[in-house]
This record gives C-alpha cells, sequence and structure tokens, in this order.
C-alpha cells in the first residue's frame, strides 16, 4: 500500500435512528479534491461500541470532473471517538484503503488514504 493522501475533514451532520448512526463529512483530500461523503454505522454488539459500516462519495476534482465510490468497513469506537477501516471503490478504477478517527465532539475526521 502507498499513502496517497491525508487530510481533515469536516463533519456536516450526525443523524441516529434506531438501527444505524449516519455521519456525513467534507473537506479537501489530495488528489480526489473536495470529496463529500456518508458512512451509515451499524452496531453489532449492545454497547454500541463496535460494528460494520457502508457508505457512498462524491469528489469534485480541481478540473471539475467528478468521481463518485462506494465505501464500507468496520468501526470501533472508544468515547466520543471512533477508529473506522474502510475499503473504497471509486468509478476510475481506484480501489483505497482508508484509516479514520472520527472525532465526534469536535466535529473532525482525520484521514489517511492508501492507494491499493
Amino acid at each position: 500500500m502507498e499513502k496517497i493522501a491525508e487530510a481533515v475533514m469536516d463533519i456536516t451532520s450526525v443523524v441516529v435512528d434506531g438501527e444505524t448512526t449516519r455521519i456525513c463529512y467534507e473537506g479537501n483530500v489530495g488528489k480526489y479534491g473536495r470529496v463529500f461523503a456518508t458512512h451509515n454505522f451499524k452496531s453489532n454488539d449492545a454497547n454500541r461500541n463496535s460494528g460494520n459500516l457502508s457508505g457512498h462519495a462524491r469528489t469534485i476534482m480541481d478540473d471539475g470532473s467528478v468521481l463518485s465510490a462506494t465505501l464500507q468497513g468496520i468501526w470501533r469506537r472508544d468515547g466520543g471517538e471512533i477508529q473506522l477501516y474502510s475499503l473504497d471503490d471509486a468509478s476510475n478504477g481506484d480501489q483505497n484503503f482508508i484509516r479514520a478517527k472520527v472525532d465526534l465532539l469536535n466535529k473532525k475526521a482525520n484521514v489517511e488514504v492508501n492507494a491499493l
């Protein structure tokens, strides 16, 4: 794997329902330009401390082109922080491994993008 980008993304919304929590982000992420992403977190335990995630992303790159991606992975929560690991499949053929620390209290996500 090769690290291709690091970024701090803003959390723009958190939506909670009975089964899932949806977190939306936006920020500039290296070669992908402006990224808008959503993760849907589903718990696998009664304490809601870990589980799986799915989601989607759209990007607007510097040249004006747009990419989309499907996102899927796992997560673990400790207090107000979520560690997540995601495999992302982009419409341009890129496949990336994402490692992120989501700070719910400060509404920021530190993201590392690794090309597969």
